[in-house]
């Protein structure tokens, strides 16, 4: 591929790799994709592993070293592609590791992406004259969907843990299931978006807001700290007292006596 419009040469084919294989990959200059059709392979940097089921689109900057890996027979598509400018801030994307961004597409988007990878592949086994500025162009279409399935994505998780902010901070809050529950999704991917997102579990979340606000209780009311601890949910006095500490690094009642003092 060549002339003003290119800045590298797009390559890439429909694989079959039989398990049990493993290989190194690190590009230089272009940029990676890779879509996973049948069976799953994984990934991992030597520090980090990503199981890349059936579906999912992988994209990988240059420079980075990947291992990939087939515990049973599994194909894909592959390209290596360069990125031109009229892409550059348009592929934005969250890093599951370094480098690296994924998204596992579903119904009518894992049809569109499935056909256009695979009418890519049939270009190059055609291999007609011209052939790879059409591949780019499709390659670039997915890469647009890929872009802005993970940006309406991120909304929709930011929206997600807004409402659980909003149940876990009120007076009544139920069990952690009804709140993944209403946010309309499981307690485990709560759990796992919440460490993301606000740097520590749902639970934690409640309990670090309780005792904050029993700080204001312990300031501003003669509530004794029985009284207090129960209010915050608590189950007695001294595990309310063990955790303000762990978190405030001082003790309910010494708290208070320093604050009248």
């Amino acid at each position: 591929m060549s002339g003003n419009d290119f800045t590298g040469v797009i390559t890439g084919s429909k694989s079959f790799r039989p398990g049990g294989g493993s290989w190194y990959r690190r590009l230089r200059t272009p940029w990676g994709m890779l879509f996973s059709l049948n069976n799953a392979g994984r990934i991992n940097n030597l520090k980090d592993n990503f199981k890349i089921p059936s579906g999912t689109l992988l994209v990988y900057k240059p420079n980075y070293l990947y291992e990939f890996s087939a515990d049973s027979d599994w194909e894909y598509i592959w390209f290596h592609f360069p990125l031109r400018s009229h892409m550059v801030g348009q592929l934005d994307y969250d890093e599951i590791m370094p480098g690296l961004g994924a998204m596992t597409f579903s119904g009518e988007e894992l049809t569109k992406v499935t056909s256009t990878l695979e009418e890519v592949a049939h270009l190059e086994n055609l291999n007609r004259p011209g052939w790879e500025a059409l591949a780019l162009l499709l390659v670039e279409s997915v890469l647009q969907r890929f872009s802005y399935l993970q940006k309406y994505h991120d909304r929709q998780q930011h929206k997600r843990i807004e409402k659980a902010v909003a149940m876990l901070t009120a007076e009544k809050c139920g069990k952690i299931s009804t709140v993944a529950k209403a946010c309309g999704i499981s307690e485990p991917m709560l759990y796992t978006l919440f460490r993301q997102k606000m740097g520590c579990s749902p639970r934690d979340y409640r309990e670090q807001f309780l005792l904050r606000k029993s700080k204001a209780m312990l300031l501003n009311s003669t509530m004794g700290i029985d009284e207090i601890a129960e209010a915050c949910g608590m189950c007695d006095r001294y595990y309310f007292s063990n955790r303000f500490k762990k978190l405030f690094g001082i003790s309910p009642a010494a708290f208070r006596k320093t604050s009248d003092s």
